[in-house]
């Protein structure tokens, strides 16, 4: 090279030399054996590029007895682990790395005018469960947890480098379908202490959450509303680990009140002779959405009449039923705590008007049903009245609930064959109590239910070509 070249060239090297710009070191991928000569007292390095979270291992061989040290090293060429080789194979791993490019640093101990022989090899092991999709370090980027479903994710695997340091943060996110208990659990490959918790929809403050320890770890909401929720996999300490998360939702039992009805201006109908369903004390953990402590029922009266309200529960909460006239204040009756054994509110001669019910929990969850039945302020003897009656009606049977018996009222205009037979739920005939002639009239008829079981019970009369049906229950 003549005088005029060198002199060019050397003003770039020192110019990419300030801008922080080195030569490429050689690269051995992974999986590969690399054969070379190692000058004494001189740094050799080797580029080790590493696709995928898992484990690095480097075996050096030298040719002969010679002394030489192997070093891995960090994207940034700070050691990780070194070792010497007293002339036999030596062998380094690091593991627990993330996807970056590593370094092998190799140095003879004798002098400088030797060189000699060696054999590096590269293992790389991926780790044994799928990676979870980074980057979900932050709720914002949490990674879809499919409801009823399991994934698999990483964590505490570390690049060594400022721009990629250790995945110490997992976030996943779950939407529930409705009321319910929710549980998830976390699986560990390795015995990581870590952190797993369930975090309200903001994401910033957890709801429930414990340390793993290394061991399966669940973590239960039994009374969650229907939302999207985040859970968090934290680690604790430098190690890392494959592991599972999964999660099993299981609906409340029953079915759930239209929501919001949370306030008297949005309660939800109550029909005469149908049930309804509802839950309390579910919890949606937010602040527009929270626990669901209250429930607003209304119906009309458009006659003087009896009410008898059945309310039941599936669990044993302490539920109150409340009954007021149409301003929501003026209490017709005010109920009483059920602690678990339902109750059920009777309630003589209320006048026509709009009424609302009011269904509250102390803060325990529960999930109940509702049955209104009205029945119309009448005198009612035993066989027919003296009273011709104008229409053809089918009375609701009183009481209702009943044990073991309860009277049926009908009214016929004009005389007719008249048929009053009672079916189970199944549209089975259990019993027949009028099959005949009758003249116009009001008649009662008992029914003793003392032989069948509990439960509801469908009353039907026909009379000419009118029919009618209501519904009836019996509760041993």
């Amino acid at each position: 090279m003549n005088r005029k070249i060198r002199i060019v060239i050397l003003p770039i090297f020192i110019y990419l030399f300030s801008l922080g710009v080195t030569f490429a070191d050689t690269v051995i991928p992974q999986d590969t054996t690399y054969h070379g000569l190692l000058y004494g007292h001189t740094n050799v390095w080797f580029a080790v590029p590493v696709n995928a979270d898992g484990n690095l291992s480097v075996t050096l061989t030298p040719s002969d007895g010679v002394n030489m040290q192997l070093m891995l090293c960090t994207p940034e060429k700070n050691e990780i682990i070194r070792g010497d080789c007293w002339g036999n194979p030596l062998t380094l791993s690091v593991n627990g790395v993330k996807p970056d490019s590593f370094y092998i640093r190799l140095w003879g101990y004798y002098g400088s005018s030797e060189n000699h022989g060696f054999t590096l090899t590269t293992e790389f092991a991926v780790a044994v469960l799928q990676n979870d999709n980074e980057p979900n370090n932050i709720f914002a980027d949490a990674n879809l947890l499919p409801l009823n479903n399991t994934l698999t994710g990483h964590i505490g695997y570390d690049g060594h480098w400022a721009s990629n340091p250790a995945d110490v943060i997992d976030w996943w996110k779950i939407t529930t379908t409705g009321d319910g208990i929710l549980t998830v659990t976390i699986t560990q490959v390795e015995p990581v202490n870590l952190q797993l918790a369930i975090y309200r929809p903001n994401g910033e403050t957890h709801i429930v959450y414990a340390d793993t320890w290394g061991d399966t770890t669940s973590l239960t909401i039994n009374n969650l509303r229907d939302g999207t929720y985040f859970i968090r996999v934290y680690r604790y300490a430098w190690n890392f680990t494959p592991y599972t998360l999964g999660n099993v939702f299981t609906p409340a039992p029953g079915g759930n009140d239209p929501e919001p009805n949370d306030s008297k201006e949005n309660a939800s109908e109550l029909i005469n002779g149908i049930l309804s369903e509802g839950h309390l004390g579910y919890n949606g953990f937010r602040d527009n959405f929270g626990l669901d402590g209250v429930d607003w029922w209304h119906f009309t009266l458009q006659d003087t009449s009896n009410l008898q309200l059945t309310l039941t529960q599936t669990a044993s909460a302490n539920l109150r039923p409340q009954l007021f006239k149409e301003d929501g204040v003026t209490v017709v009756h005010n109920g009483g705590d059920t602690w678990g054994g339902g109750y059920v509110m009777n309630v003589s001669d209320v006048l026509p008007g709009s009424y609302y019910l009011k269904v509250i929990t102390y803060g325990v969850f529960d999930s109940y049903s509702l049955l209104l039945l009205i029945s119309s302020v009448s005198g009612i003897d035993d066989g027919k009245t003296s009273e011709v009656p104008i229409r053809f009606e089918l009375a609701q049977n009183f009481p209702n609930p009943f044990n073991p018996a309860t009277t049926i009222t009908f009214d016929l205009p004009n005389e007719e064959l008249v048929i009053l037979k009672i079916y189970n739920i199944l549209g089975q005939e259990v019993a027949a109590l009028v099959n005949e002639v009758r003249a116009a009239g009001r008649y009662s008829e008992t029914f003793h239910a003392s032989d069948l079981p509990s439960g509801i019970y469908i009353y039907m009369l026909t009379a000419g070509e009118f029919t009618s049906s209501k519904n009836m229950m019996f509760i041993k």
